[in-house]
Order: C-alpha cells, then sequence, then structure tokens
C-alpha cells in the first residue's frame, strides 16, 4: 500500500536547487545556506523516486522562509502502524547523503520508515524554524502514513545530534509529535558554546539565522539547545537549560575517542552528565577512532537498543521539571504563556494518594491546564492544588474532568469567587492573583 503511494507521489517531478559551501566573505545567502526559498504559486508537493523504496519530497510551506525537502524510506517488509527513525543531518550534508549510511539499511532492514529531513537548510544547527519545518512535515506524513506514535526516534551526527536531542526536549504531546528515544553522536548540544569556539561566527548572525550573538539573544540560542555552556568560562548556564525536558527520553551519546573536534566532545560529555543530574536514562558509548563520521556509530546496536524503547510519561508521583519554550502540550500539562519569546519553567507532580497537584517554581505562565484523568486525580474527592508562581504572573490553573461544577473552591483556607466552571468542557479553571507566591487551593466536590 505505501509503495504504491510513494509511486503517486513520484508523479510530481521535481528536482532540489544546488547548494554551495557558506562562505566566509559576508553574511550566508539563501543559496550558500543551500535551502529552498518559498515561491508562493509552487505546487504544495513536488517527489520524485531516488533509488529502491525511497522517495525525495520537497514540500511548499507557505507559513515558513524556507520549503522542506525530505527523503522517505519504505522498506520492503513493515508491519503497520510503523516505527520510524528520524535522522537529523550533519553541518553540510543534505538527506541524500545519508542515504549509504548503515543506520538507514538497518533500520529499513527491521521494518522502520526512515524519514530524512533537511531543516530548511543544511546549515541549521536545530534553529527553531527548521524545527518547525520538520514537524510540518512530520503532519504532512502523519496524514498519509499509519506511524506508531510511541516509536518515533531521533539520531543525529554532529550538529545533527544537538539538533536532534533539542528536537526531542521540544516535541513531547502525548497526542502527536514526541520522541521515544535518542541517539546523541557527538553532537553540537550548547549553540553558545559552538558559536564561541566556531571559525564562521558570520553564519550564525546572519540574518537568515539568528541574527545575533549568544549574548545579544541568548533566548534564541538556548531554546535550540540542551546545554547552555559557556566555552571561555567552562561554566553551565542554568536558566533555560532544556535537559530536564529529557528526563523521560532514553539517550545515548556516542563519540569518538580521538575525535578531531574536542569541543563537541566536551559538550557531549555536559549534555550526558546534565540528563543523569534529571534522573534520565542516559549512556555514553566512547570508540576507538580519530575520526568525526557517521560510520563510528555502530548500526546494529543502536537499532538494537533502539528497538526496546517506547515513548514514556511521567508516571504518578514523580516529580517533573519542565521548560517550555512556546505555547503548547508538554507531557500532561498544557501550557499557555504570559510573554512570547521567553522560557516557562515549571516542576509539576501529581500525588494521587493525597488527591494534589503540585505546580511550583513557575514562572512566565499565563495558564496551566491538565486532565484529572492525566494525573491519576479525582474528582469525586477534594482535590487540592498547591501552586508557587516567582515572577509577577497571574497564571490560571484549568482542570478538566469535572463532571459537576463543585460545591466550593477554597484558596488559603478560605472560601474564593476567584474561579470559573465549563459545563460544556467540564472544566474548573482557577484564577491565581498577582504576586501570589505559595498558594493553596481546594477544589471540594
Amino acid at each position: 500500500m505505501i509503495f504504491a503511494l510513494a509511486l503517486s507521489l513520484a508523479a510530481f517531478q521535481g528536482a532540489p536547487a544546488s547548494a554551495q559551501s557558506p562562505s566566509n566573505q559576508g553574511a550566508p545567502t539563501q543559496a550558500s545556506l543551500g535551502g529552498l526559498s518559498v515561491t508562493p504559486f509552487a505546487p504544495t508537493m513536488q517527489a520524485n523516486l531516488v533509488g529502491a523504496r525511497m522517495l525525495n519530497v520537497t514540500l511548499n510551506l507557505p507559513t515558513q522562509a524556507w520549503q522542506e525537502e525530505f527523503i522517505l524510506a519504505i522498506p520492503s517488509t513493515v508491519v503497520w502502524p510503523a516505527p520510524m527513525l528520524t535522522l537529523f543531518h550533519g553541518y553540510g550534508e543534505e538527506p541524500s547523503d545519508l542515504i549509504a549510511k548503515p543506520l538507514v539499511g538497518e533500520a529499513m532492514s527491521r521494518g522502520y520508515i526512515v524519514f530524512i529531513p533537511l531543516g530548511a537548510h543544511k546549515y541549521n544547527y536545530g534553529i527553531e524554524y527548521s524545527q518547525r519545518n520538520i514537524e510540518l512535515a512530520f503532519e504532512f506524513l502523519s496524514a498519509r502514513l499509519p506511524i506508531d506514535l510511541d516509536r518515533i526516534y531521533a539520531a543525529g551526527f554532529s550538529m545533527g545530534g544537538g539538533a536532534a536531542a533539542s528536537f526531542a526536549a521540544r516535541h513531547m504531546d502525548p497526542a502527536g509529535l514526541r520522541i521515544a528515544a535518542v541517539v546523541n553522536h557527538t553532537g553540537t548540544n550548547s549553540l553558545r558554546a559552538t558559536y564561541q569556539q566556531s571559525n564562521d561566527t558570520m553564519l550564525f548572525r546572519s540574518p537568515l539565522m539568528f541574527g545575533a550573538t549568544p549574548s545579544e539573544d541568548p533566548f534564541a540560542y538556548q531554546r535550540s539547545s540542551t546545554i547552555d555552556l559557556d566555552a571561555l568560562s567552562g561554566q553551565l548556564i542554568s536558566e533555560g537549560e532544556m535537559a530536564s525536558n529529557l528526563s523521560h527520553v532514553p539517550t545515548r551519546h556516542w563519540n569518538a575517542d580521538f575525535d578531531p573536534n574536542p569541543y563537541i566532545v566536551e559538550q557531549t560529555e555536559q549534555l550526558h552528565t546534565q540528563m543523569l543530574s534529571h534522573g534520565a536514562d542516559s549512556a555514553r558509548h566512547i570508540v576507538q577512532s580519530n575520526q568525526h563520521e557517521w560510520e563510528t556509530l555502530d548500526a546494529v546496536a543502536v537499532m538494537d537498543w533502539l528497538g526496546q524503547e517506547r515513548a514514556q510519561l511521567p508516571a504518578p508521583g514523580e516529580v517533573v521539571q519542565t521548560v517550555a519554550d512556546r505555547d503548547g502540550r508538554w507531557h500532561q500539562l498544557n501550557v499557555t504563556q504570559d510573554q512570547q519569546g521567553q522560557f516557562t519553567p515549571v516542576v509539576w507532580s501529581s500525588q494521587p494518594t493525597s488527591n494534589m497537584l503540585y505546580l511550583i517554581e513557575m514562572a512566565n505562565a499565563q495558564s496551566i491546564g491538565a486532565h484529572l484523568d492525566d494525573m491519576a486525580l479525582d474528582s469525586s474527592a477534594d482535590v487540592r492544588v498547591v501552586l508557587q508562581v516567582t515572577d509577577t504572573s497571574t497564571p490560571d490553573v484549568v482542570l478538566m474532568g469535572f463532571p459537576q461544577p463543585p460545591m466550593n473552591v477554597l484558596r488559603r483556607g478560605v472560601s474564593t469567587s476567584a474561579w470559573t466552571y465549563d459545563a460544556a468542557s467540564g472544566t474548573v479553571t482557577l484564577h491565581e492573583t498577582a504576586g501570589a507566591g505559595w498558594s493553596d487551593w481546594t477544589i471540594a466536590p
């Protein structure tokens, strides 16, 4: 069925534009970055077969500044819904450069769809708009193929290793796109440190990329990193660090012992250490080699490991540290930010034995929502919410799963009218006040 789909897509003919190496003589152009600018009147999708059971697709994305090119490799034997391995390419690579890598053939031989996106252009460093391009390509594929949403995996090398880990840290929707496990092969996990040690800072400062230095726009760099390492001082910057979001994403870090890029090896070590500090399933594999290349990755070992992993959710009783960089679903939480362009951190935990939800160390939140069922809480008994806001934001707490309005709501032990109930959605919304600090709410049935 799927190969017939590939053949039908192949009827649309189109070739990607050629790419050149980036120039150090001035700001990179779209041609030098190797991406495709959007032509609003172009076909929505072009595709052509590039090899046995491999499809090269170019999507026109009118909401994006760049079109998205990707390769879809379809195994000859597949059981639906199928697992999918997403490969994030290295600096200067294109999806076609990865076709012959051992990991592609090994994954296909095991019945995995292999998805190799460009991410807007060849030098993207996992920048936010690159990740958005990949999101839209995934939406295109998932609407047409029965993909197993609990078995979506990511692997990346060098620039792509950092991009793969960052993508996993920024995509945590249990009803949509989330990554079950990550392979970070010598990844540029801190873009601040990568900038500081790069020979081509013009690329980062180009208006087509970040358009600024890490000091001028730290948020833009941090949101596309998993750690924020200052290579000049050797210090990790904890504010805005997204490694905590990988606490439920098993990760394997690979690198050669004599890799010629020791600063990237250091970033790999630092991410591994930070993940362990957050209680994550993280391990390192060090290979005897002096090469910086995809091939130092053991494809058989990687696929053996990935085959054991499934997407995880935090369990009731766990304490979870989540850092949101935009509105969306983050595990069991729906986050709406107070101010865009900033992080929204929250430490949270559901405690079913006491029917309580903790939302603490929170900042920059307009609202935090959850369904009682997802938190293993019971609407027929008193539901307590302990809230701590560390800034001047006044978040609403939106709790779904109440079949009828509560008899009473108390804040700090006193009955309050600072709440609303929506019968259509069975939602109780608690309206916090400015400068609240700590609050303890009780929703009485």
